[in-house]
């Protein structure tokens, strides 16, 4: 069983590191960085299901409640991050308006879905959560992704981006059927219309709105094999238990360096 973010470590980041996280559970303890992420996750869920307005006010009135519960290593790292999550607030804010003026209608917020995906040889069961799902004007599923990292792939890395093309995937096996009824599965599973990353510590440039917009990048519908190609490599890899280890921009902040045999630290030991 595989989730979106598995794949893109697998196939596309490093097998190792996976591994070593997922199956070892060697990780290292949740991160302010993945606590400021969560904050900002559960916050964009209560206003899509419609539990908190859309209201910075309201917004940061539950973010101060939360706040002191991350752990931060000095008083004005948790100052700066809290005017960070205040800009991600107000990006999401305008962000969700603005969505709505383009014919999407938000259908369901923080989706869990659990299917069977067909590649090559391999049957694979996908399951993981959504952080939105809307219907486009044609009656699609459109699929949202909320980003609250500091760097975001390339225009040519989303064409091809292993999360998003599951999340679609996983639309055309029914993982969206009961949000969007009759009207999106009337012959069958409903469509997928594309996916996004809304980057919500990211301004846009200013041809997209500028910086009080979230920097957003778009995934059309998959076209070809390519992501089932990458569904079968990942799933070849952990039956066959391949982990090497893939180097890149992700070992600056990988937490098994040490144990790398690809970092001079980690060759010392597995040496």
């Amino acid at each position: 069983m595989l989730s979106g973010s598995a794949l893109d470590q697998l196939a596309r980041t490093c097998s190792l590191q996976w591994f070593l996280g997922r199956e070892v559970k060697a990780d290292a303890p949740a991160s302010t960085a993945q606590g400021f992420g969560n904050v900002v996750h559960v916050l964009a869920d209560e206003v899509a299901s419609g539990g908190t307005p859309a209201d910075l006010a309201a917004l940061m009135e539950r973010l101060e409640g939360v706040w002191e519960g991350l752990a931060f290593d000095a008083p004005w790292k948790s100052r700066q991050e809290k005017d960070s999550a205040r800009a991600a607030l107000e990006r999401f804010l305008r962000w969700h308006v603005t969505a709505r003026g383009e014919g999407r209608e938000a259908v369901g917020s923080e989706h869990g879905f659990d299917v069977t995906l067909e590649a090559g040889e391999y049957a694979i069961r996908i399951r993981g959560s959504m952080d939105r799902v809307e219907r486009d004007a044609q009656g699609r599923a459109y699929v949202v992704d909320f980003k609250t990292g500091r760097a975001k792939p390339s225009g040519a890395d989303v064409e091809r981006h292993p999360q998003l093309a599951v999340y679609q995937l996983a639309v055309r096996e029914g993982a969206a059927d009961g949000l969007l009824g009759a009207d999106g599965a009337e012959s069958g599973a409903a469509e997928p219309g594309g996916a996004e990353l809304v980057h919500l510590r990211l301004g846009a440039t200013r041809r997209e709105g500028g910086d009080e917009m979230p920097a957003v990048q778009r995934q059309d519908p998959p076209d070809g094999d390519w992501a089932g190609e990458l569904l079968a490599e990942a799933a070849g890899r952990v039956l066959d238990e391949r982990f090497a280890p893939s180097t890149g921009a992700h070992c600056g902040n990988c937490a098994f360096r040490s144990a790398c045999s690809a970092q001079p630290e980690g060759r010392h030991v597995v040496e």
